[in-house]
């Protein structure tokens, strides 16, 4: 699901083929402030939940990971990451 947002957002005419936690948002997927911006407003319509409205700064996101690790785990099994446990 996280691979097919970043694809669906980022609009660019290569789609990422994959996503590994070390991948920079930015530099490495091409993404923008506004791509950003998209991906976590589809992320929060999709699965609910808002991390960066309370303790989580957006502007920390770098890396796959960063982003992966704002979510709670019950979420990451959503995003087709993670444990399904």
């Amino acid at each position: 699901m996280l691979l097919e947002i970043v694809n669906e957002v980022a609009g660019t005419a290569e789609p990422v083929e994959h996503l590994d936690e070390d991948q920079l948002l930015v530099d490495q997927l091409g993404l923008t402030s506004l791509h950003l911006a998209r991906l976590v407003a589809v992320l929060e319509l999709e699965l609910d939940i808002d991390p960066f409205s309370d303790e989580v700064p957006i502007t920390g996101m770098r890396t796959v990971g960063d982003l992966l690790e704002a979510y709670d785990p019950v979420v990451l099994p959503r995003l087709g990451v993670g444990d399904p446990s």
